[in-house]
């Protein structure tokens, strides 16, 4: 019987075996097929926040451009109401991310961070009389919306 030896090619995806006869080629190796972690979407959606939507726009501009883990680590050092607001609209936000869709918190990352105005609660103040528009007071509300995205565990 012929002796058979195996040689290695340039390419690790093809396995060659010489005979005397002829050289054919065995078997192509594939290599182990890995898909791409495809992104998922988790919204966080708050419609009524004590809040003006001007202060919580300040601090929501300034997390935007950080990971979620981070920026409740540096809000919960912000001696400020919308960063403690906005703190734990996060914290909610990975919660759920994380138990609804079992994302990764440290692949998460913002895609959106929306701040618009909520309801009003006006009242009337005599004292003001005609000054300051009429004597109306206007409580402002503020509507939070936040998108995460990250992969998923397998």
């Amino acid at each position: 019987m012929a002796e058979i030896k195996t040689k290695k090619v340039t390419t690790p995806k093809v396995k060659v075996v010489e005979t005397k006869a002829k050289t054919a080629v065995v078997k192509a190796i594939k290599p182990a097929i890995i898909e791409a972690a495809k992104p998922v979407i988790a919204k966080y959606l708050n419609k009524n926040l004590k809040i003006s939507p001007r202060k919580l726009r300040l601090t929501a501009n300034n997390v935007k451009v950080m990971d979620p883990t981070t920026a409740v680590t540096r809000l919960k050092f912000t001696n400020n109401n919308a960063a403690r607001f906005m703190a734990k609209a996060i914290q909610d936000a990975i919660a759920s991310a994380k138990n609804n869709y079992s994302m990764i918190p440290s692949t998460m990352k913002f895609v959106e961070i929306r701040v618009d105005e909520g309801m009003k609660i006006k009242r009337m103040d005599k004292s003001h009389g005609s000054r300051f528009a009429r004597g109306i007071i206007q409580k402002r509300h503020s509507r939070l919306s936040i998108i995460l995205s990250g992969t998923i565990q397998s």
